[in-house]
């Protein structure tokens, strides 16, 4: 049915209130009824001329307070009074206590997890645990000297707030750099964050107030799904299979509700694969048919040493489909804690809501430093990383091939600077991390990648940190502990982690 609204687009309501309000005083007057059939969100926002986003929030606004229905498959329709809204997860269908005692238990297992990673390392301890690059890559003066070249240009720019979308020079010089990684954006579709991870943060405030399940990858970095929990989401995981996050997996999780989707396509954290383009395109369909969104996180994605590049998955979503998050920490200073996050100009709208509350605006000398690196020495400076992750990656396939036991496993990336590597059932990596760390090698157990708790007999080896011959000594090592471990309890020589490997 056709809905006829008045708005005021010039108002200090904001337009998707407006949209709410009147359908709840239809609603209300009994101009509809308990059953009618609303437009769908796209036909709605065509009809009074708005964008999809805001006739989508209005939408949640009336399905939380139970006055409107979603049915998949059939539309949506004024429901009954009382009747239940749609639960946000497996969680909101068990009681209160029980649903606070599972979350409890992955907080404290988590808890338990970084406590472990946190022990202190013996002196020399050879560091193949590692998720950001070495310090030894960056030359000596490199600070330096970019400070100065920021400053040269009116340094009283940068005694002012950068804004909360962050400085405009640094946001420019990103859309210079996505332009050559096929992504074409403009300064008013980014928003330089505190990392990458405030840009997680960003995306699992917004699905909250959206109403939207989140669901994560897995294995993953458990600061994704962390963040998410932070605000009360009950995350729902889907495993890597063939390659690629199991996509049969996803449809199933998103029947009833839209959600958020959290994936790392390129040179994925753990693993170091890299999803097939078709896989991507798969994806894609499946975020445009269930009005779902995908969080891609394209962090490592520069770091490529071999192989043809598949299309970015955040340039196949369709608009109000897609988040993208970078940062330049993966590729040069961890220190700096420059992020980005990317999106169509009315998420980033909304998104800058949250962000104004968060921090109000990022270090505009950090920015500048940023923007003036990109634009005088990124481009070398990447080569140069390609080749010195290469040699390394090289280093450790070779250690991995002459001293892994029978019956381990491990990827092979093409970009990156971590590898997943496969015990046999019944190896421990938690028992190997902590065997590890008495012989002066540091790993990080599979366990710590998945907020559940499983990738028990995998283990994830980064080999950005040490050089060729650090390697091979920690995979040396590595393997005679993997060798004692399968004697005292492994019962097949087969891996039991996800099906990632084909």
């Amino acid at each position: 049915m056709a809905l006829k609204l008045k708005l005021k687009p010039n108002g200090s309501t904001p337009l998707y209130r407006q949209i709410e309000g009147a359908i709840r005083a239809a609603i209300d007057s009994h101009q509809l009824a308990t059953g009618d059939r609303l437009p769908s969100v796209a036909d709605l926002a065509r009809q009074i001329g708005v964008n999809k986003l805001t006739a989508v929030k209005a939408f949640q606004q009336l399905e939380k307070a139970g006055l409107i229905r979603s049915e998949v498959g059939r539309g949506t329709f004024v429901a009954s009074r009382g009747e239940a809204t749609p639960s946000p997860g497996p969680a909101a269908d068990a009681r209160p206590d029980v649903a606070r005692s599972m979350r409890r238990l992955r907080e404290g297992y988590a808890r338990g997890l970084r406590e472990l990673m946190a022990m202190e390392r013996p002196a020399g301890t050879i560091n193949l645990s590692g998720g950001v690059p070495s310090s030894a890559t960056i030359p000596d003066g490199s600070l330096e000297r970019l400070t100065e070249e920021a400053l040269k240009a009116n340094p009283h720019r940068l005694y002012e707030y950068a804004g909360p979308a962050g400085l405009p020079e640094l946001r420019e010089a990103l859309c210079a750099t996505l332009s050559h990684r096929g992504i074409a954006v403009t300064p008013d579709e980014i928003i330089i964050t505190n990392g990458s991870q405030q840009a997680v943060t960003l995306a699992a405030a917004w699905a909250h107030d959206e109403g939207r399940a989140t669901i994560c990858e897995t294995p993953t970095f458990t600061g994704v799904p962390g963040a998410m929990m932070l605000f009360g989401h009950w995350v729902q995981s889907v495993g890597w299979q063939d390659g690629a996050p199991n996509l049969a997996e996803l449809r199933a999780l998103s029947e009833s509700q839209r959600a958020l989707f959290y994936t790392c396509p390129d040179f994925h954290n753990p693993t170091g694969l890299t999803v097939p383009t078709e896989a991507r395109r798969e994806i894609a369909d499946w975020a445009r048919r269930s009005d779902s969104c995908v969080l891609v996180d394209e962090i490592f994605r520069e770091l490529r040493f071999e192989g043809e590049e598949p299309v970015s998955l955040y340039s196949l979503l369709a608009p109000g489909h897609r988040i993208l998050i970078g940062s330049i920490s993966k590729t040069f200073m961890p220190g700096l804690r420059i992020g980005y996050l990317v999106a169509d100009r009315p998420l980033v709208r909304e998104l800058l809501a949250y962000k104004r509350y968060m921090d109000v605006s990022g270090p505009s000398l950090m920015h500048a430093i940023a923007a003036q690196f990109l634009k005088s020495g990124y481009a070398k400076h990447l080569e140069r990383m390609r080749a010195y992750y290469r040699l390394r990656r090289d280093a450790a396939l070779k250690a991995l091939e002459e001293f892994a036991p029978e019956g381990v496993r491990w990827t092979r990336p093409q970009g990156g600077f971590q590898l997943w590597v496969m015990m046999p059932a019944g190896a421990s990596s938690v028992q190997l991390f902590l065997q590890g760390m008495e012989q002066g090698v540091a790993i990080v157990p599979g366990p710590a990648h998945d907020i559940d708790g499983r990738y028990l007999n995998c283990f994830r080896l980064g080999y950005g940190h040490c050089a060729p011959e650090e390697i091979r000594t920690g995979v040396r090592r590595l393997g005679s502990i993997i060798n004692g471990l399968v004697a005292r309890g492994a019962e097949s020589a087969e891996p039991s982690g996800p099906g990632i490997l084909v």
